[in-house]
């Protein structure tokens, strides 16, 4: 990672007013008119901290060129509030250069939790199946180092949940540690299945996301989603194992089938056994208390008890007593 990038706490927490030099990926470049007929740019920059807009009225044509969509920029900017948003005002701006320091994963938000730990974690999970069937599937697909590594590296969510480098081993190991925890209480669920089922459900989000610039979706992932994409990897690799019961087939391809919930929600079908219903609430579990975990950290409102409105919940969030000054979350920005 390059000095300039290492030293800043990204540009989402630059206090306003401070010039910056850093290196970004470009999230975003679209020209747009004012009522005159003027055009100027408007620029979605990104680093590990999120995301923030920019607006260059001066040579904007120019800069589109400068700046294409995944492209890394060097920037010289300091953040301005703008209409009651932080918006980044730049005033240098070039390409980056392969003698520059920085590499594009430099930029995208990654996992906080110890990588090799979670490795090590999974690997001690698919270890202690008491199952052969289901151990020699997990086998056959870690045994590949290209799935392998991609796994490690994919997130498990674009924008609300695990959204970052490794997200989808931090949520995989969770949701391992959390069926161990659920069987203690439930002795009745099949371990060995919610386990493959849990490391399979996600199979398909390796292929469905592109890192390519930023996270995002890759053509195919929109185009057929990773719950059909997993449910087809992973029965093809049923397909070569000599001997693996059918019923187990079924079983395990309903939990990728069914583990969005509803059919609103994802669903091939809703779930209909035992561990499929597990595996739904876990996922929901783990993916809600992530999502609120960052929420609370990213967003909470300087001096309020409460975050910023979400829009994606209809509500605000409530983060304790930060402050003296207790405020509504009617009014959080005071």
């Amino acid at each position: 990672m390059s000095s300039a990038t290492k030293a800043l706490p990204g540009i989402k927490k630059m206090p306003v007013g401070k010039p910056f030099v850093t290196f970004c990926v470009v999230r975003k470049s679209e020209i747009q008119y004012k009522q005159s007929g003027e055009p100027y740019l408007v620029l979605e920059l990104g680093d590990r901290s999120g995301r923030l807009k920019a607006r260059i009225w001066k040579k904007p044509l120019e800069y589109a060129r400068i700046a294409p969509t995944g492209s890394i920029v060097k920037i010289q900017a300091v953040v301005k509030v703008y209409q009651d948003r932080k918006e980044l005002a730049i005033t240098r701006m070039r390409q980056a250069t392969a003698e520059d320091p920085v590499r594009l994963t430099d930029l995208l938000p990654a996992s906080e939790k110890d990588v090799e730990a979670l490795r090590r974690r999974l690997s001690a999970h698919v270890e202690g199946l008491d199952h052969p069937h289901l151990k020699q599937l997990l086998s056959r697909l870690f045994d590949h180092r290209d799935f392998r590594e991609a796994f490690f590296l994919s997130p498990a969510g674009k924008l609300w949940h695990h959204n970052y480098l490794s997200g989808l081993l931090e949520h995989v190991v969770t949701l391992l540690d959390l069926a161990d925890t659920l069987a203690v209480h439930y002795p009745e669920i099949d371990l060995p299945l919610l386990k493959t089922g849990i490391i399979c459900h996600g199979v398909g989000k390796v292929r469905e996301y592109s890192l390519k610039g930023f996270i995002d979706f890759s053509d195919e992932g929109r185009l057929l989603g990773y719950v059909a994409m997993g449910y087809e990897w992973i029965a093809r690799e049923i397909g070569q194992i000599e001997g693996f019961p059918g019923e187990l087939k079924i079983r395990l391809l309903h939990l990728i089938l069914s583990h969005p919930g509803e059919t609103e929600g994802g669903a091939a079908v809703a779930p209909m056994t035992l561990e499929a219903v597990a595996l739904q609430h876990l996922i929901q579990l783990d993916a809600s208390v992530n999502a609120l975990c960052r929420i609370v950290k990213n967003d909470a409102v300087p001096g309020s008890r409460w975050t910023k409105f979400i829009p994606l919940l209809e509500r605000f969030i409530y983060v304790g007593n930060t402050s003296e000054n207790p405020s509504s979350p009617a009014d959080p920005e005071k």
